[in-house]
């Protein structure tokens, strides 16, 4: 049922008319007017409670720091849909004459959430400040069990925010935490439109609020360019409300910065002693550290669109890995759907410690690191989520989360041992599905955990990538609808040249294609990469490339050669006093795709991706390089715990009958990096002399430590008879020496046979979750 009309209830308290700290003055029955009703169509009784109840609710709600989700414009099962950013500034309300209202209100609400005092809990300060610094409980709350149990805890961390980085619970943190910002925004939209009094107008806003969800920046399209509503200094209103067109304001965008309140993050806001605390507002890509430097917003979108084709691919593969190899049995019987709740399927999705591929967390440090630049807010953890762009960035983050929910419906959160504490969990804690998200708690006032943070229509929003209303009754199809969905957007080039014409492509291209498809396989690529997050006591980037890397460090990311990064996202890692530094994991794990990159190197000493030609070519071709927080080169072989390999994946190309890419077991090549060498490289091109390497190195030897060029051993998971058999590689203890070569036969006329390393165990992957069929 729409709401038709902008529902007020006068129960509005002194405190909450103080939280909500309204730009207008209240009306004369406060900060919520009386119910105003038109229309035969909305006489019923039991329709003006639900509107009061559910408008009341996103107030006391925020009021009281409850996530409750929104109601608004939702029918039944049907949630409205987040909207990428891009496609929210173009969309236009039913009647409207043109789009803008939408976002318009969005813009207005962020605004408002902006200039709320920093005492408030509600204000931007206080909500950014949940995930990191200061360093402080938001709204009095400690970890407990309920609101009002807010015990102090002397074994959690204090020198670190409420947000879970580096543990099974980095994507079901954060959902809960982008509703609450969901909920308060679309309050702060009410309050701004409440007073509108013009009729037709009112009713073009209450259509509004009633599709007012927060965007998201799909960083896997585009190349990964910053949205231009993320940079452009001003905004030109479309619609305002009570203000005809020539009275319209022209506002600072609130997405390009937030600006701090001086007074706020002075003496005995613990706000750090670092650069942050000399500017007044968020930067990206500033050039250096002094106070009153700007952005570089060119170098933060030349550094994101060289990136770009490496996310799209990660994206692909992260969402489309490890499906089962019999289609038929898991399209039409949804019974048989192979996605067990397994530690190895759900670890390798969710988070980027003790895995061997990228992970959400994985790829989601790179886009900090790329749109923060050395020195800006988005590339420190404790200081990212103040720019505003954070939280479109992890609301995409959210988004893929939701989409591979449905595509591996019976899979979810298992335990792990976290590799770092934040303010509500202690060090080196297993966590698991039952563990609390601190510091959220439900309208009963109890705590979140994963288990009830599960479905996004608890929250009252949707994507459209997982239309759950369409495919209520059938997880099978919503699974098959998610999966194309992944490949038409996200696709490689192998992929998509199945489905372009050729003439889009050059003629090398085409015939390197031509030799490396064969019955619809091809293989491939990656590098997967395994690093200590605490080896340079801050973050860094393994920079590699398929050719030599530019004498000129500061060239790397900009010369036609590089591939991609791979980016270790992190803050000084100072362990909580009493505990030893050893016991925390701090090791790592990402992968950079090489495929994209090799398609256009055809015609350059390679002729296929057949590994009897990729071999040769990326012994010859791969390189990589390091870069430390300040962007200066660290030799590679200095780096603690580093590691490299290069996997191998023979994968099936989409069909009429299946529409998505569907990937083959990866297998190790471990020779590849051994040949190449410890330096990334034998070229010696920007590669420190060992008395200039970067002083954070602390090797523990006179000799430069040498690491292992192979990724840990390969465990082989087996299904249950019950399910059909699938094979998924997950990482376990690093091996002592460097595994043998493993020979992958060139595919023949025949359906060409891949090659695996032989597994050490099984693992079993029987489904014990409850099934959502």
């Amino acid at each position: 049922m729409k709401i038709s009309t902008l529902v007020s209830v006068a129960v509005a308290t002194a405190v909450q008319l103080a939280y909500a700290a309204p730009f207008s003055a209240p009306g004369p029955e406060g900060d919520f007017g009386s119910i105003e009703v038109r229309g035969v169509g909305h006489l019923h009784d039991n329709f003006l409670k639900k509107r009061a109840i559910d408008a009341q609710n996103q107030m006391t709600d925020t009021n009281n720091g409850f996530v409750g989700g929104i109601e608004a414009g939702n029918v039944g099962k049907q949630m409205v849909n987040r909207r990428e950013i891009r496609d929210l500034a173009a969309y236009r309300v039913p009647g409207d004459s043109q789009p803008g209202r939408v976002y318009d209100l969005y813009i207005l609400a962020l605004r408002r959430t902006m200039t709320r005092s920093p005492a408030d809990k509600n204000s931007w300060w206080q909500l950014a400040g949940i995930h990191g610094r200061p360093f402080v409980p938001w709204n009095n709350r400690r970890p407990g069990t309920k609101g009002s149990d807010l015990r102090s805890d002397s074994v959690s961390s204090t020198n670190t925010g409420y947000c879970t980085h580096g543990s099974t619970l980095f994507p079901t943190w954060h959902r809960p935490y982008l509703a609450y910002v969901e909920e308060l925004l679309w309050a702060s939209a009410y309050l701004e439109v409440r007073s509108e009094t013009r009729a037709t107008e009112k009713v073009q806003w209450e259509k509004a609020l009633e599709q007012f969800r927060i965007p998201y920046w799909d960083w896997g399209l585009d190349n990964a360019d910053l949205p231009p509503q993320v940079y452009a200094r001003t905004h030109e209103f479309k619609y305002f409300p009570n203000r005809v067109k020539a009275d319209f304001p022209q506002w600072e965008n609130p997405l390009y910065t937030f600006k701090f309140n001086p007074n706020t993050y002075q003496a005995g806001s613990n706000f750090g002693d670092d650069r942050f605390k000399n500017w007044f507002r968020t930067l990206r890509h500033p050039p250096n550290e002094q106070p009153g430097v700007g952005d570089n917003i060119a170098e933060c979108r030349a550094n994101l669109r060289q990136n770009g084709n490496n996310v799209r691919q990660q994206v692909h593969e992260l969402l489309l890995r490890s499906l089962p190899q019999d289609k038929d049995a898991n399209i039409y019987d949804p019974s048989r759907i192979n996605t067990g709740s397994d530690p190895a399927r759900w670890g390798a999705f969710s988070n980027r410690v003790g895995n061997n591929a990228a992970s959400v967390e994985s790829i989601h440090d790179g886009i900090h690191v790329w749109v923060g630049g050395l020195y800006g807010h988005m590339t420190s953890v404790p200081y990212s989520s103040f720019d505003p762009v954070f939280f479109l960035h992890h609301t995409n983050v959210d988004r893929l989360f939701a989409i591979w929910q449905a595509i591996n419906p019976k899979s979810y959160v298992t335990p792990q041992q976290n590799g770092g504490g934040t303010y509500g969990v202690p060090w080196n804690q297993n966590d698991n599905s039952t563990s609390p998200l601190e510091p959220w708690l439900t309208r009963a006032g109890w705590r979140f955990n994963s288990n009830t943070v599960r479905d996004t229509a608890t929250f009252g929003y949707g994507y459209e990538e997982v239309p759950k209303h369409t495919y209520a009754n059938s997880p099978t199809g919503l699974r098959r609808f998610a999966m194309k969905a992944v490949t038409d957007l996200y696709g490689n080039r192998v992929a998509s040249s199945s489905k372009r014409k050729r003439d889009l492509y050059s003629s090398e291209e085409n015939q390197g294609l031509d030799n490396s498809i064969v019955n619809n396989k091809y293989y491939e690529w990656r590098v997967d990469v395994a690093a200590d997050r605490a080896a340079l006591n801050g973050s860094y980037s393994v920079h590699f490339f398929l050719g030599k890397p530019d004498r000129d460090y500061k060239k790397w990311t900009s010369q036609p050669e590089f591939v991609g990064d791979y980016v270790v996202f992190t803050h000084n890692m100072e362990a909580p006093p009493g505990t030893d530094p050893a016991t925390i994991n701090t090791e790592i794990t990402g992968s950079v795709p090489l495929t994209d990159a090799m398609v256009l190197s055809f015609g350059q000493n390679l002729t296929s991706l057949n590994p009897s030609d990729a071999k040769p070519f990326l012994i010859k071709n791969l390189r990589w390089r390091v870069s430390d927080s300040t962007g200066r080169p660290v030799r590679a072989r200095n780096v603690k715990g580093l590691k490299v390999s290069v996997s191998i994946s023979h994968t099936t190309l989409p069909t009429d009958e299946t529409p998505w890419t569907q990937y083959g077991e990866w297998t190790f090549l471990t020779d590849i990096a051994r040949r190449i060498g410890k330096d990334g490289g034998p070229d010696k091109v920007g590669i420190p002399d060992l008395s200039s390497t970067s002083t954070t190195v602390a090797p523990t030897t006179t000799e430069a430590p040498a690491y292992n060029t192979d990724l840990p051993t390969l465990v082989t998971l087996t299904t249950s008879s019950a399910e059909e058999s699938t094979t998924e590689v997950v990482a376990t203890a690093a091996p002592t020496s460097v595994a043998e070569d493993v020979e992958i036969p060139t595919p023949t006329s025949a359906d060409a046979t891949e090659s695996t390393v032989e597994a050490e165990s099984t693992v079993s992957a029987n489904d014990s979750s409850p099934t959502d069929d």
